[in-house]
């Protein structure tokens, strides 16, 4: 065979090497593999090949029209992927395109994040598409056969130079690249482990994976509980028990934005009540919002990928606050703007104990009036499923706070012409306009306490408020660094909690809290018997140090933050603990993803 026509078949299967080496490249994926590792190039080179082996098979001209479709499909994909990376600072997987309806609202937000870079690297997604197509040869002499034999094999072969995966509970297995490949979640270290196509291949892979190991991950999370002390009752037991109960989950307000002069009411709230001063909301699934949403419900995080709003709406979590209540007679409802469908919570909410989900959008006359907070309590219809009968556990999801923040968003628009004061010239146009949403926000919790208190319930009702993550949606991150360290924190993840009722006794619970140990510490504040078959604990428990464990395995506790395996600062713990606090880490994460994929909670009982 012509040797010009190998080596341009050879550059046009390396123009997606190409792509995936700039994808890396630019979302610098060396922090969680070296760019120099041979095995995801090897990987995209065989991809490229087989490829070229495809289009082996059809004429010269319908090859071309191929190569361009195919390359094209690629290109989309990885400027997609690049783009979520920039917001979110991680990778989707295949079951997370199911949620690209809730995307879209992301549209006007992605156009902010449109700079040099962003089109840097759409133009050279552009130019190695144009490259490849251009010098594509007529491929009819191509050895296919050989070029796809060689290249299936080395694709099976690939994995096993990653060594042996170490066994789950060796307190370093985190770190082992063959360990991340067979578990496959932490989609940062999976991309940069395997390159952009493999990323795909094994993802669709382990989808198809059966049930059949349920028992196997039952007996793992059985063991990893066996090592947890028994919760024991301390004088918050039962503080709240018979008070009807609202819980409000905050869109986007960050532990800064909390202030007299931006949130005065929820200001006020914290302040008065049971404030959970260092609490933080990891993110293990990629939809921010519905993961601390099913975290602080389920009291365990969802999976990685953003598929557990419709994978585990049938998943048994009779442990759950609004489940246990309900079994005392309490009526259920949820709220918020979006449809049912939105994150699939008309089956969710469900799961997770409330007899009905309520959209605003089906009350309002039109979306504006839908997303402004407030309206939830100033629609009359709604209040009165709120508090249709006593004693009532609702659970509201605020909207107002959502990105983005520019001109172009609406209910910004709205949020500063209600509130100019926020419009200040010598700040961020986009930190203005969250401030002015972040008080649409607080409109609903003065209202709220104006309707409760004019029905005479407030001196029975209790409020749980806690934010849902950290205000990503800025897009200046330098900014939101300065902001969140003036804040009191390094940790883009600490957010605001608290719990207040008429009269309670201020408290600043200071230890180091995450989201999956609001459940327990709620169970044990309205009295029930907080099971040990929970990843969280009551913030109340005595023997409880306090930590935060993020899905990478890194981790936080008051005395030491470890992430990525290097130490970033440690104020006391000796290297044998802070061996001990990476082998837990290590184990908490296996545990939290076992518990859903073996359905735990429908054979044990709460």
């Amino acid at each position: 065979m012509d040797r010009n026509v190998i080596a341009s078949a050879v550059l046009c299967g390396g123009m997606f090497w190409l792509l995936d080496l700039t994808l890396r490249i630019m979302t610098a994926s060396w922090e969680y593999y070296p760019i120099y590792m041979p095995v995801p190039h090897l990987f995209s080179l065989c991809w490229g090949a087989l490829c070229m082996v495809l289009l082996s098979f059809v004429p010269h001209h319908a090859g071309q029209v191929m190569y361009g479709l195919c390359y094209a499909l690629w290109g989309v994909y990885a400027v997609v992927q690049y783009g979520y990376h920039r917001i979110f600072d991680s990778f989707l997987y295949l079951s997370d395109f199911r949620l690209a309806g809730e995307g879209a609202n992301y549209l006007g937000f992605v156009r902010q994040i449109v700079d040099w870079q962003f089109v840097l690297f759409v133009v050279l997604t552009v130019l190695f598409g144009v490259i490849g197509c251009s010098v594509l040869p007529d491929l009819s002499a191509f050895p296919k056969w050989k070029t796809g034999a060689v290249s299936i094999i080395a694709l099976a072969v690939l994995p096993m130079l990653y060594g042996a995966a170490p066994d789950a509970a060796d307190w370093d297995s985190w770190q082992s690249s063959a360990y991340e490949y067979s578990r496959f979640s932490s989609s940062s270290f999976d991309l940069a482990l395997t390159g952009l196509y493999q990323y795909v291949a094994r993802d669709a892979q382990l989808a198809f994976r059966d049930g059949t190991n349920q028992q196997v991950q039952a007996e793992a999370v059985d063991a990893f509980f066996d090592q947890k002390p028994p919760h024991e009752k301390n004088e918050m037991t039962g503080l709240l028990k018979g008070k009807n109960v609202i819980m409000v989950q905050l869109e986007s307000i960050d532990d800064w934005v909390v202030s007299d002069e931006t949130t005065p009411t929820l200001a006020r709230l914290m302040r008065e009540g049971i404030s959970f001063s260092n609490f933080y909301t990891p993110q293990y699934s990629s939809g921010y919002t519905f993961n601390t949403e099913f975290a602080c419900q389920a009291g365990v995080y969802p999976p990685a990928s953003g598929n557990a709003a419709y994978s585990l709406g049938k998943n048994v979590f009779s442990h759950s606050l609004a489940n246990r209540l309900a079994e005392q007679g309490y009526t259920t409802a949820s709220f918020h703007k979006s449809e049912k469908t939105f994150y699939n919570r008309g089956e969710m909410h469900r799961a997770f104990g409330y007899s009905a989900y309520h959209s605003a959008l089906d009350y309002a006359e039109d979306e504006l009036q839908a997303g402004v907070d407030r309206f939830l309590v100033e629609c009359d219809e709604l209040y009165e499923k709120m508090t249709v009968r006593q004693p009532f556990c609702d659970f509201l999801i605020t909207y107002s706070g959502h990105l983005g923040y520019d001109e172009r968003d609406e209910l910004t628009s709205y949020a500063l012409e209600q509130y100019p004061q926020y419009a200040d010239p010598d700040r961020a146009y986009e930190v203005n306009g969250l401030l002015a949403k972040a008080r649409l926000t607080d409109d609903l919790f003065t209202a709220l306490l104006t309707r409760l208190e004019q029905d005479g319930l407030l001196d029975h009702t209790v409020l749980v408020v806690y934010d849902d993550h950290y205000a990503y949606g800025l897009t200046d991150s330098d900014l939101l660094q300065r902001c969140s360290e003036q804040a009191g924190s390094s940790i883009l993840e600490k957010t605001p909690a608290f719990v207040w009722y008429k009269g309670c006794t201020p408290l600043a619970v200071e230890k180091t809290m995450q989201t999956v140990d609001l459940l327990p510490t709620l169970l044990n504040l309205f009295g029930y018997d907080v099971p040990r078959e929970l990843p969280g604990y009551d913030a109340f428990d005595l023997n409880y140090a306090g930590c935060a464990v993020f899905a990478d395995r890194t981790w936080l506790t008051d005395q030491a933050y470890v992430k990525n395996g290097t130490v970033q600062w440690n104020n006391g713990l000796t290297d044998e603990q802070i061996g001990e606090m990476n082998q837990y880490a290590a184990r908490f994460v296996s545990a939290n993803l076992a518990i859903l994929d073996a359905d735990y909670y429908r054979d044990t009982t709460a």
